[in-house]
């Protein structure tokens, strides 16, 4: 499930008058524990007042003479990745307000949002979990773009976990991870999906995204892993271009992509092959 940014709103703050006392604010901040405050002016928003503002401001001023103007806002409904992209395009902006129906309901700061992104990283790996993936498969097929899934599973990897021990098998699944990132080009999605599956968006048509994955083959057969232990992937592709008539229910299509895309991957190892391209009935 792709989280919209109202659900993790803070909804500690406090409207006020672009001519209202500072003072006033400040009692607040220290009483109530409100940490935002909307600066609105005949009912506008107009900027914001932060704790990096109160705290050095006189208590005699007013809001206007305090406040900045450094701030976004959204809508309830927007994803979370949407959002930090929003943070990461305007790096002198650190608040941004969530709206409802026009109105101001929360907000969230930088900070704040990159730790509950934080909840979607794999910890051994470092990768983006598969929320990731299905959001940046959302946006491609919105904007009617080729795309693929080239979905890596390892080889025998519980054989491995159990003649070797954890400890090789983790070293083994960080390798693997560094391998993929090393190979994932700027435009592509990279996430752990789950054990030691990994799947890789690519903007691109199956031809491109194939000849991506024979380069990801060659990489993980010559590097040299841990013990010398004998590692090998079988990797599943699927894709194609979306249109308008086609994208009635977004997410079916994505789970469509990437069960293809894994099933591909299953038959490749079954057939004792790297690489299997299962093209997608979308009708």
């Amino acid at each position: 499930m792709i989280q919209r940014i109202g659900e993790i709103a803070n909804k500690s703050f406090m409207k006020v008058d672009i001519l209202n006392g500072v003072r006033t604010a400040q009692k607040f901040f220290y009483e109530k524990d409100i940490e935002c405050f909307p600066a609105y002016e005949d009912g506008k928003l107009v900027g914001l007042v932060t704790k990096k503002e109160l705290v050095a401001a006189h208590p005699n001023r007013i809001i206007i003479d305090v406040m900045s103007r450094k701030y976004k806002c959204v809508d309830y409904n927007t994803y979370v990745w949407k959002v930090r992209e929003i943070f990461d395009l305007n790096k002198d902006i650190n608040v941004i307000f969530v709206e409802e129906n026009n109105d101001i309901i929360g907000f969230v700061t930088n900070t704040t949002l990159r730790i509950e992104l934080g909840k979607h990283i794999d910890l051994l790996t470092g990768l983006y979990k598969k929320e990731y993936m299905v959001y940046n498969a959302y946006n491609l097929i919105k904007s009617g773009q080729d795309m693929a899934i080239i979905f890596i599973d390892l080889n025998n990897f519980g054989y491995i976990d159990k003649k070797y021990g954890h400890i090789n098998g983790d070293r083994i699944l960080k390798d693997i991870a560094e391998i993929l990132k090393e190979n994932t080009p700027l435009e592509a999605y990279l996430c752990r999906y789950a054990g030691d599956e990994f799947a890789i968006l690519t903007p691109y048509c199956i031809s491109d995204s194939k000849e991506l994955a024979e380069e990801i083959i060659n990489s993980i057969n010559k590097f040299e892993f841990p013990n010398n232990i004998p590692v090998s992937a079988s990797i599943g592709i699927t894709g194609c271009r979306f249109n308008n008539k086609k994208t009635a229910n977004i997410q079916k299509l994505i789970n469509q992509l990437v069960n293809v895309s894994s099933l591909a991957s299953t038959k490749a190892k079954k057939n004792n092959c790297s690489i299997i391209i299962e093209n997608m009935d979308i009708a």
